[in-house]
């Protein structure tokens, strides 16, 4: 997958005619309800594999997989000092891979009106500790650490899928505080968010756009700058 980790296209530039559906019917309103979540992991592991081989190809760091669930997927660090095997932390990188249907019913439910084809979307109680996992660092690390957070975009759009995009947290984070639950939605609990027994499946959704975002291109220039 990493060959693939390209967005091509100028983010800033989509206009409101980009991102309206067209007439492929592709995607449906109404939901199938069917949201696997096994399926889920193992497609978004392939995705941290592919970001963590990405950023070690093209920049000096390491990478290793978070210790902490709740954190980031990725950490990224620098070993400047052999007798440190974790080395110096750098940054953090989550990985989103998003499959499927477009959130067609984004401009109805979100009030803040998203058209569903610049729709992301985000665990809320996810980015929420992600917000934390920042506070946490500065009281660690004494230093504000950057976190970014990397989307497979794999709709079946003919233009924009496939592409990959990111953003830094504190990006996210503003735009959170400032439109709130406008951006929120909750989901339908469905069988195949339960896995033996406990529900696995996170319901509650946050949602930021396309155009908010940056193509993974620059991710490179932006963590070799640290």
């Amino acid at each position: 997958m990493t060959n693939k980790l390209k967005c091509g296209i100028n983010l800033s530039r989509l206009s409101d005619k980009d991102i309206e559906c067209g007439v492929c019917k592709i995607c449906i309103a109404k939901s199938k309800l069917i949201y696997p979540f096994q399926r889920d992991l193992k497609t978004s592991r392939q995705l941290v594999d592919a970001l963590k081989g990405y950023i070690e190809t093209n920049t000096g760091y390491k990478c290793k997989n978070t210790e902490i669930d709740k954190n980031p997927d990725i950490v990224v660090f620098d070993i400047i000092d052999t007798t440190n095997p974790k080395g110096e932390l750098i940054c953090r990188v989550e990985a989103k891979m998003l499959e499927g249907y477009a959130f067609m019913k984004a401009e109805q439910l979100l009030a803040d009106h998203l058209k569903p084809k610049e729709t992301l979307v985000v665990d809320e109680p996810k980015l929420i500790s992600y917000f934390e996992c920042v506070k946490n660092d500065l009281r660690y690390h004494g230093r504000s650490v950057p976190i970014y957070i990397v989307w497979k975009f794999d709709r079946p759009c003919a233009d924009l899928g496939g592409i990959t995009v990111f953003q830094e947290i504190k990006i996210l984070k503003d735009i959170h505080d400032k439109r709130g639950n406008n951006r929120s939605f909750e989901r339908k609990t469905v069988d195949s968010d339960i896995v033996n027994g406990v529900k696995r499946g996170v319901t509650a959704k946050y949602h930021f756009s396309l155009r908010e975002c940056r193509p993974i291109e620059e991710l490179i220039q932006e963590i070799n700058s640290l």
